[in-house]
């Protein structure tokens, strides 16, 4: 009788509380997921695995609200520069705790255009992650130009 008591208590517990992700993912997993996954241009796996589906990406010139929208923007981006090379440096933790975490971070990209000339560029970056039942996910990303880029070693 214990066992079936235990059983059942354990069941309404999880109708009660729906676990949240594996303890094992944090908002750092995630970040590092993203970096990692961005250059294999494939934006399916990034919004199965990082991006949540209501995501707002704010970039120099306009604002991407939405996964779809993301998509469209992701996949220009790879189509204008196919061998695009994506970098997400210098994390810097800005806010912790159990249900949402913000990152800045320095990025940078280079890559070809269609007519052979390389294009690079770079700046400074924020992403906020939130816990979702399918793990830590990108909410909101804020690029911008850098005003002070790294000086350059010699």
């Amino acid at each position: 009788m214990k066992r079936f008591m235990s059983i059942v208590l354990l069941a309404a517990a999880s109708l009660v509380a729906p676990a949240l992700a594996a303890p094992a993912d944090t908002p750092q997993a995630a970040f590092e997921r993203y970096r990692t996954q961005i250059n294999q241009h494939d934006f399916d796996r990034l919004a199965r695995e990082v991006i949540a589906i209501d995501a707002v990406f704010v970039f120099t010139d306009k604002v991407h609200r939405g996964i779809d929208a993301a998509r469209r923007e992701f996949n220009a981006t790879w189509s204008t520069l196919p061998d695009e090379v994506y970098t997400m440096s210098e994390p810097e933790w800005l806010s912790l705790d159990a249900d949402s975490a913000l990152v800045a971070f320095r990025y940078g990209y280079r890559g070809t255009l269609a007519n052979g000339k390389p294009l690079q560029g770079g700046g400074r970056g924020t992403n906020l992650f939130v816990r979702t039942p399918a793990g830590w996910r990108l909410k909101y990303e804020h690029l911008s130009h850098d005003p002070a880029p790294p000086a350059k070693k010699a």
